[in-house]
């Protein structure tokens, strides 16, 4: 009898402790949700930041006259004006559609509630970083076009360079000190999660040993 009861109490402990993980698992995904659109907001400020940065820069002042004539080209430079503009204008939507998908964003991949091994946590965590710069770098270099266009320089002066025909950028990418932050919550959350998960994995494991030994 008094075996009986012990073996009870420790199951409605077991079912405590896998209740407040699951508990813990799902708030810690909210939170990673959470950052995720903190991150997507810093990137659409240092995006419009940087463009609104390079159009003063890179534009024709109003009133003179400061790349060399050509009637041709000065007649394509306010349609590509107007181009540069609406995108500037779009740029929160762009940037959203192009940062808020699920393969960039770890805690949206159900994997993640089973048992992961370190190795794969650092693989994930370098994959992220990889994807996101890579849209960033799009996004910047579809702009950064407009404005070599905009000056008539050749293709080979270009900081931003197109690469085997495909809408990949090559430069060297520093996202801002928000989005850095950002990412590095994000990554410390992961780490988190990852142990949840570990932790979930070993009471499973540790009741089907149990149960495989009264099986025999």
């Amino acid at each position: 009898m008094g075996i009986k009861s012990h073996t009870q109490d420790c199951s409605g402990e077991k079912v405590d402790i896998v209740r407040e993980l699951h508990k813990n698992m799902d708030s810690t995904r909210e939170k990673m949700e959470k950052e995720t659109l903190i991150f997507i907001e810093a990137t659409k400020s240092f995006t419009l930041e940087w463009i609104q940065r390079e159009l003063e820069l890179n534009t024709l002042p109003m009133g003179k006259d400061v790349y060399p004539r050509n009637k041709d080209t000065d007649k394509k430079k306010p349609d590509k004006m107007s181009h540069l503009k609406e995108m500037n204008s779009g740029i929160p939507l762009i940037v959203e559609e192009n940062l808020n998908r699920d393969e960039y964003w770890a805690h949206r991949d159900q994997l993640l509630q089973n048992d992961v091994s370190r190795d794969y946590l650092e693989f994930k965590k370098d994959k992220m970083k990889k994807g996101l710069t890579s849209s960033v770098r799009m996004i910047l270099g579809c702009a950064a076009e407009i404005f070599a266009d905009l000056k008539d320089e050749a293709p080979g002066d270009r900081i931003w360079v197109k690469e085997r025909g495909r809408r990949k950028y090559i430069c060297i990418l520093r996202f801002s000190d928000e989005m850095t932050a950002s990412l590095d919550r994000y990554f410390t959350m992961l780490e988190e999660l990852l142990i949840l998960g570990n932790e979930m994995k070993e009471i499973e494991k540790r009741t089907q040993a149990r149960e495989n030994k009264k099986g025999r």
